[in-house]
């Protein structure tokens, strides 16, 4: 084995260099694909079946991102020689593969652990792959540019939100708000109903993503792609007009923490154009300075939080000072594992101050997200994948190569035809997700009008500023101006990542998958323009047929451990929950019952299954007074299955008193006293888990009533009014205008005020 600088042409077949471009181009398809169809595994819901559907959606885009990684990493160590070029990404890389495993193992939800896994690394093993193939100018700009055509896509959707669709929205549901809140399984007159109203009236822009600050960090990345386009070009006023959109487009997103990513970043590029040279001169004082810069922040944000209960910036920022607060205790309690890859959401509630209105499935600050769920090692090792090579990248002394990068740039046929692949998908990927359900429907003028209305503007927008950004961009410079402007080049993708991360310090958009992806492809079109620029050497080697064997069996193993304990567990599984579903609305109990039987044996690491098969036994037992009793039964066996495969979560607790509250009613007189002391036990155990919702102390102090333990209904009463007064002050403080709407119910929290004048007794404590 060893290092040299030798053409990497000279080493790679033209299979491998073909097949290498092909590459590209699927990679840069599925990044289009993660782009426009909204995908978020964190997003909460009240469908086990949708969340299900979405695990799996998930990690199909994400399994072909790692198939792309596994299938290069075979044929070019299988060839005459392999050459690799550092990343500066691995160190990091294997720290966070330990912090996984160890802190996989202490999860409490196996299967969202597996999940989190796979939706993080997998982008990370295909930056690695795009900087390998990424060994021109060319390939890069292609990125960059496709990056930046799908900023123009959602910019045209913002505008199309917020002049047509948020308005349409409003419409049909002020005609039939039903049609809106039984899907969503959102009763009227309820909190839950009130934020979906305030979401719905707010009238955001958020393009393909699921918040506005995620369309703001995708906007950022794609303002930052076309600038570093532009810096290159001969002829960057033409494509002003294209700037000046997706700078309006950050700015209709409202999201403030991507406009300040915004300005930061163009403010830190300013720097970098004035005091270029004397900041990489002293690169090492500059990074001391930025963390100690960086120190002294969360100790003023500490001290400012613990005064005041909240952070300057409005109501946002205190809900967020909740989050971080909680998010804090949290990792103290899970010092050394955090508590699981994606395993945030089942947790929080263990912590959530009572007054905070709303749970969350993130604290909104990727730092503490990774540190909660990962441990510190796993904080360690995400921080050091993506500084690392941004450090190695801020090295003084080097000098801009061009000699290489001038002679293997990509033909101009090859060029166009890789963006025509790539508009024909975008073509047939926008027709799938726009045109299908219109098919469906049999009626050619819906046909006709979707395609009008929806299809060809966001196609023609694609298309269209592909075409002008590959035209206007593409110039070949002399030596001196490569040298100043690739500098330039490579400190606007810097300024960029930076702006996003800077961003995601009070936000989670970088866990979007769309978002998440971009940031990697990003960095690594950065690191491989560091490496063609630099002309770095890179490590080259014959590979003895026995490493070859072993990397073969590796990458076998590999994928079957993908496919066995990831892939195949939940498509499977999910496949027989939409069946069952199905076999449910249409009256076939026994055979819904069947098969969700058997989802839960194919993911043994799932309770979603058996929380939905229990679910069902107790809706069959409210219709079906005669078998009532026994399938309470079945649904408490299935519940304390669900328990065994998730402690952490207080909601199949909660459905557990349920079963058992609703068993006492139809036993025994005899039995009603054991039945009522389950309930008791199990409500404890949901109220352990989320000390801070008044619902689970009011069922408390019912079923201790029923016990006739009078002085734990009175606590739990008392407690109940207390978390339903903090939750109103917060209310008001965040809601000045509007009427209270009661989180517990108002009939309920009149009721407790009630029975705990009632039950205290008269001239007692």
């Amino acid at each position: 084995m060893k290092n040299t600088s030798i053409n990497q042409d000279a080493i790679k077949s033209k299979a491998l260099t073909i097949f290498e471009y092909v590459l590209l181009v699927f990679c840069l398809c599925i990044l289009i694909l993660r782009v426009i169809y909204t995908e978020g595994p964190t997003m909460q819901t009240s469908s086990i079946s949708v969340m299900a559907s979405d695990s799996l959606y998930s990690l199909y885009v994400s399994g072909c991102l790692f198939a792309s990684f596994i299938v290069w990493l075979v044929w070019s160590f299988c060839g005459r020689k392999f050459s690799y070029r550092t990343t500066g990404i691995g160190i990091g890389l294997c720290i966070f593969c330990v912090a996984a495993v160890i802190s996989g193992f202490a999860a409490a939800d196996k299967r969202l652990a597996i999940n989190n896994i796979v939706s993080l690394f997998t982008p990370i093993f295909c930056a690695i792959l795009l900087v390998q193939i990424l060994d021109t100018t060319t390939k890069i700009r292609l990125v960059l540019a496709v990056i930046a055509a799908l900023g123009a896509v959602s910019a045209y959707q913002c505008a199309d939100q917020l002049l047509f669709l948020n308005k349409e929205s409003i419409r049909q549901y002020e005609e039939n708000p039903d049609m809106m809140l039984e899907p969503l399984n959102i009763q009227k007159n309820t909190f839950q109903h009130f934020l979906f109203e305030q979401r719905l009236y707010s009238n955001n822009t958020k393009a393909f993503f699921t918040t506005r600050n995620s369309a703001g960090s995708f906007f950022l990345m794609a303002v930052f792609a076309l600038l570093a386009l532009t810096i290159e070009s001969e002829r960057p006023l033409k494509l002003r007009a294209l700037f000046t959109i997706l700078i309006i487009a950050i700015f209709l997103t409202k999201s403030k923490g991507a406009i300040i990513g915004l300005f930061l970043g163009m403010s830190m590029f300013a720097l970098y154009l004035k005091f270029g040279s004397r900041l990489k001169a002293h690169r090492k004082i500059m990074a001391a300075a930025f963390m100690l810069l960086i120190a002294l922040g969360l100790l003023i944000i500490t001290w400012y939080g613990k005064i005041h209960q909240t952070l300057p910036g409005g109501i946002s920022m205190l809900v967020r000072w909740q989050y971080w607060q909680a998010s804090a205790v949290m990792f103290m309690d899970h010092f050394l594992t955090g508590v699981g890859p994606g395993n945030f959401s089942n947790y929080y509630p263990h912590y959530k101050p009572a007054a905070a209105l709303e749970s969350v499935t993130d604290p909104h600050n990727f730092p503490l997200s990774i540190l909660t769920q990962y441990g510190p090692l796993g904080l360690a090792g995400f921080l050091a994948m993506i500084f690392l090579p941004l450090w190695k990248i801020t090295k003084s002394g080097s000098q801009v190569s061009t000699q290489q990068n001038d002679k293997r740039n990509i033909p101009a046929r090859e060029r166009t035809a890789a963006t025509i692949i790539l508009c024909t998908w975008f073509g047939l990927l926008l027709a799938i997700l726009t045109l299908a359900p219109a098919v469906k429907s049999g009626d050619i003028r819906v046909v006709i009008y979707i395609i009008i209305r929806y299809y060809l503007p966001p196609l023609a927008v694609f298309c269209i500023s592909l075409y002008f950004i590959r035209k206007y961009t593409y110039t070949e410079l002399d030596n001196e101006r490569n040298v100043v402007r690739r500098n330039a080049f490579a400190a606007i993708i810097f300024c960029a990542l930076l702006g996003v991360l800077l961003h995601n310090l009070t936000d989670y958009a970088i866990f979007e998958p769309g978002i998440y992806t971009t940031f990697w492809f990003l960095l690594a079109a950065l690191i491989a323009m560091n490496v063609n620029n630099k002309n770095q050497k890179c490590i080259v080697f014959t590979p003895a047929p026995y490493l070859k064997i072993t990397v073969i069996l590796g990458a076998i193993a590999l994928c079957v451990a993908f496919l066995s304990y990831a892939l195949i567990p939940v498509a499977s599984s999910t496949a027989k929950i939409k069946l069952a579903n199905k076999a449910f609305s249409y009256g076939r109990f026994d055979q819904a019952h069947n098969l969700l039987d058997l989802a839960a044996q194919d993911d043994k690491l799932s309770s979603f299954a058996l929380s939905l098969n229990a679910r069902m036994y107790m809706d069959n037992a409210r219709r079906s007074s005669a078998n009532s009793f026994y399938l309470l039964l079945f649904s408490e066996q299935y519940l304390r299955e669900a328990v065994k495969r998730n402690d952490a979560g207080f909601k199949n607790y909660e459905d557990l008193s349920d079963a058992y509250i609703r068993l006492s009613e139809v036993s025994d007189p005899n039995e009603q006293t054991g039945w009522l002391i389950l309930a008791f036990d199990a409500a404890s155990k949901a109220k352990d888990r989320y000390e801070g919702n008044e619902r689970l102390h009011f069922n408390l102090a019912q079923i201790a009533e029923r016990l006739g333990r009078t002085e734990a209904a009175i606590e739990y009463y008392q407690k109940t009014v207390e978390i339903e007064n903090l939750y109103r002050v917060q209310f008001r403080r965040m809601y000045p205008k509007e009427n209270i709407v009661s989180r517990l119910g108002e009939d309920k929290y009149q009721f407790a005020i009630k029975r705990t004048d009632e039950l205290t007794p008269k001239g007692g404590n």
